[in-house]
């Protein structure tokens, strides 16, 4: 098995006896040792081989050591070249140190150990200059796999962002759709209960559209808002099934047994929907709207901010709603009512947001205008109820009309006409 030697030196002297010294005397330190013993045989022993070191003699019949080192240069540019001479060439030797072919120079007769440190230096930096060669040929070779993977990178981080987006406008669009079809089915349980009771639908109508309003003007997030309009639409949806009679009657004027049927509503609406994922959320508020602000009502007597500020919203938009619609007060003394239960039945915050957004809505004289259906736009806000001839309420005031309203009033349109064959909106 051949050895492997970490350095390969090459001495070159057409005198015997030096070179013969020299390869005794460097084989102990653990070298590979080449010898030539002429100019144009130290140029054969370099092909194809890595030498480290090469010591030359500067004296040489045929090639001087000075043009032997010039052309091993451009064989073994790597090579660090020592050139060894008498004190008679030391001319020649510093001419060629000047033109940078002979990194340094031994003189003749040498001394044993000075030589020995003199390659052991020189091989070091051999070590080193070949290191930084190395690291200076990876580092161009990594910045240029790093421009590749940039240049890579953005079109991969282009191709991924034109993904994201077209995925995400995918989700908003299903996202519109199961919008759309949550709010056709809520809907569908407002003609359920106006189905059974249309006062009753009438009433869960106008207290969505009221509250929608005072969630919005308290500041509350879309998200927010739209629960807390839907758990409006549905906040009496436990009432069907409750005998007619009892919801003619006032709360006062029912008997104890009557009361405890009409109080299991908030509960019954609650179970209706808290299976529902979707619905979940608006159950709670369907539960929590009788609730009251100092804790006596029904039917857990939360209080404060322990009752959801949708649930706590929705009793006072319900509660105006029932003294003016069932109760038949004036608008003046529903207000003041709620000013006086405010503390105790209500919240104050949300009274005083109520009033703010009950006062924008008043239709005032000269305020309103009445339009044939075929002028409908949509962002306009109906400032009256819309009835059909037929008695069936379609939308109550201060609705804000979108295009899908204006479809569902042409339609029913043709079926049971408009009372009035016009729509009251403000101006």
């Amino acid at each position: 098995m051949l050895k492997k030697y970490k350095h390969t030196i090459l001495f070159v002297d057409d005198e015997k006896n030096v070179l013969r010294s020299l390869e005794r005397l460097f084989r102990k330190e653990g070298y590979d040792i080449l010898t030539a013993s002429s100019g144009e045989e130290g140029l054969r022993k370099l092909d194809g081989r890595q030498i480290s070191v090469i010591v030359s003699d500067q004296r040489m019949p045929g090639m001087t050591g000075s043009e032997f080192l010039r052309r091993s240069k451009k064989l073994s540019p790597d090579t660090i070249r020592i050139m060894l001479t008498g004190y008679a060439d030391i001319n020649a030797t510093m001419d060629a140190i000047n033109k940078g072919e002979v990194y340094r120079f031994i003189t003749k007769p040498w001394n044993d150990e000075e030589i020995k440190l003199i390659i052991r230096d020189v091989l070091k930096y051999y070590e080193l200059t070949n290191e930084n060669k190395r690291l200076f040929k990876l580092t161009r070779k990594q910045n240029a796999e790093l421009l590749d993977l940039n240049q890579n990178l953005e079109k991969k981080v282009e191709e991924r962002t034109r993904e994201i987006r077209l995925k995400n406008k995918k989700l908003e669009e299903l996202y519109k759709v199961v919008k759309g079809n949550l709010f056709d089915s809520i809907r569908v349980f407002g003609q359920l209960m106006e189905m059974y009771d249309p006062d009753l639908g009438g009433h869960c109508k106008r207290v969505a559209a009221l509250s929608k309003t005072v969630a919005q003007r308290r500041g509350l997030d879309e998200k927010d808002c739209e629960l807390i309009e839907i758990a409006a639409i549905l906040h009496d949806i436990g009432l069907i099934g409750v005998p007619r009679e009892i919801l003619r009657k006032k709360e006062k004027e029912l008997t104890l047994f009557e009361a405890s049927i009409y109080r299991q509503h908030p509960v019954l609406g609650y179970l209706a929907f808290n299976s529902i994922k979707s619905l979940r959320q608006a159950s709670i508020l369907i539960r929590s709207h009788h609730e009251n602000f100092d804790g006596s009502g029904y039917p857990d007597g939360l209080k404060n901010t322990g009752i959801h500020v949708g649930a706590r919203i929705i009793h006072i938009a319900s509660s105006y709603d029932e003294m003016i619609q069932k109760l038949g007060l004036s608008r003046e003394v529903a207000l003041n009512t709620l000013k006086k239960k405010s503390g105790y039945e209500f919240d104050p915050e949300i009274v005083f947001h109520f009033m703010d957004v009950l006062h924008n809505f008043n239709p005032v004289a000269g305020t309103e205008m009445v339009i044939p259906i075929s002028k409908l736009e949509p962002g306009m806000v109906l400032s009256r109820n819309l009835k059909t001839v037929g008695d069936r309420l379609l939308m109550v005031a201060n609705t804000v009309i979108h295009q899908a309203h204006i479809e569902k009033i042409y339609n029913f349109n043709q079926i049971d006409p408009i009372d009035g064959g016009g729509v009251y909106v403000y101006k």
